[in-house]
């Protein structure tokens, strides 16, 4: 038989407690460090060498860019820009333009015109800057390009404008009416060729544009000069027309008409004198009253017969009168009333 197993009780075992976290000063902080000069002398010193050459590489790169980079010269064209001068006529076939700021605003128009293209290839044309290396784009390797994939003429001169662009600038001074034309080139005398080569091109410009606004308004006024004349020609024919109507002739440059009228005239004045004198002999005769002896008797015969016979006259002359003037005439009034005065 196998003993007997002895329980034995087992008692548990204490629980293990953790430590209490450790609390530490922080350390001190360390003391600021300090350079002596005589320290930053040693420092110099040790370093004398890295200084040295990076002193030497700056000059050097300066010297490099001094001699790469060449000097560049300014020279500056002025032009007094007159906004009335912009105008051929002043009536309203061109009519007056200039605005109420005393024309700054057409002087800053001009400073676009003075960068045109038209301008700078007449400039590029007359210092032939397209065979000029500093405007062409053959300087250097631009010539070596051009050598290798050819050059055209079309892009030469493109070439020039662009490079011509860039060097160029065009200002007005504030409430001045003139434009200053800034050039920089390589060399002095080039920039001031240059600058007044277009100033000189924007004048030719301005004058070709100044004959075109003069062609166009000759145009104009012939225009209305050949319809003037066309209305005076129909005015003319109306004039020549109603002559032929009225049958007023032309003669010794005056009319027929007016002649015979001037004629009547002088007829019709010496008509009504002579009434006047042969109605004073009625009257006279009137007023001596009885029996008229021979004298009388004769001097009434013969003043009847001049009555008659000035009525006859008057009568003539009004219908001559009717022919060439109306029933409202002056002069066929008085004749009309002279007629009734001797009747």
């Amino acid at each position: 038989m196998q003993p007997p197993l002895l329980m034995v009780p087992q008692q548990n075992a204490p629980e293990a407690v953790a430590p209490a976290p450790a609390y530490y000063a922080p350390a001190p902080a360390p003391a600021a460090a300090t350079v002596e000069l005589g320290d930053l002398g040693r420092i110099l010193l040790r370093r004398r060498f890295l200084i040295l050459a990076v002193t030497a590489l700056l000059t050097g790169l300066t010297l490099v860019y001094t001699m790469l980079t060449p000097a560049l010269y300014s020279s500056t064209a002025q032009i007094i820009v007159d906004p009335e001068d912009l105008q051929v006529v002043t009536n309203d076939v061109n009519p007056s333009r200039i605005s109420p700021d005393g024309g700054i605003t057409q002087v800053e128009s001009q400073v676009s015109v003075a960068q045109s293209n038209g301008v700078l290839l007449r400039a590029i044309k007359a210092e032939n800057l397209t065979e000029d290396p500093e405007f062409n784009g053959q300087g250097g390797l631009g010539r070596w390009m051009g050598m290798l994939f050819g050059d055209s003429d079309t892009d030469r001169t493109a070439t020039t404008l662009d490079s011509l662009r860039r060097v160029l600038a065009v200002k007005r001074d504030d409430k001045v009416l003139v434009l200053n034309i800034i050039i920089t080139a390589k060399s002095p005398q080039k920039a001031s060729d240059i600058a007044n080569a277009i100033a000189t091109a924007y004048l030719a410009d301005q004058a070709d544009a100044r004959k075109e606004k003069a062609a166009k308004a000759s145009e104009a006024i012939t225009a209305r000069l050949d319809e003037q004349r066309k209305r005076v020609e129909q005015a003319e024919n109306a004039v020549e027309a109603y002559r032929s109507q009225h049958n007023m002739v032309m003669a010794q440059g005056n009319l027929v008409s007016d002649q015979e009228l001037t004629g009547l005239n002088a007829e019709l004045t010496a008509a009504q004198a002579r009434t006047q004198q042969l109605k004073a002999q009625v009257d006279q005769l009137r007023r001596q009253g009885g029996a008229p002896d021979a004298t009388s008797e004769a001097t009434r015969s013969s003043t009847i017969s001049s009555l008659r016979a000035q009525e006859a006259a008057l009568v003539d002359q009004i219908a001559q009168l009717g022919t060439g003037l109306g029933p409202r005439h002056p002069s066929m009034i008085a004749a009309q009333q002279q007629l009734r005065d001797l009747r």
